[in-house]
């Protein structure tokens, strides 16, 4: 069954870095739509500043909409979305908490780059992200 809905994280809740927002979504096989400002299905329709395209480069019916803080919400509805990643129906805090957790890889690896340290990622089998930092 399909659900809209409109999600905020407080990983993303403020300052979001736009450049490393749109390279953590390619890191999860996502980008943005810019230039969609309406989504919609059968079950919903919202305003969004961008809708987010899935692996198969299909506009879904999930956009982002940034908030007064330079944060994002998260709106729409992922019935239907193919967004693999395990997030099917009533997906939306597991799309979330995924942007967010591949935004912080990002972000931490951004930062380490700027103060001359080499970033390495590691997936442990039980899906925990592991970063190894190496002084450049």
């Amino acid at each position: 069954m399909s659900v809209w809905k409109k999600i905020e994280s407080n990983v993303l809740g403020s300052n979001v870095n736009e450049k490393i927002l749109e390279a953590a979504l390619k890191d999860l096989g996502l980008s943005l739509d810019k230039s969609v400002k309406n989504i919609r299905n059968t079950w919903g329709t919202d305003t969004c500043d961008a809708a987010i395209v899935n692996s198969q480069g299909r506009i879904t019916a999930m956009g982002i909409r940034w908030t007064n803080k330079r944060g994002i919400e998260l709106v729409g509805d992922t019935f239907g979305g193919g967004f693999g990643h395990g997030i099917g129906d009533k997906g939306q805090e597991t799309l979330m908490n995924k942007i967010a957790q591949a935004y912080q890889v990002r972000h931490i690896k951004h930062k380490m780059q700027l103060n001359n340290w080499n970033v390495e990622r590691q997936v442990e089998q039980n899906g925990k992200i592991k970063l190894v930092l190496v002084q450049a």
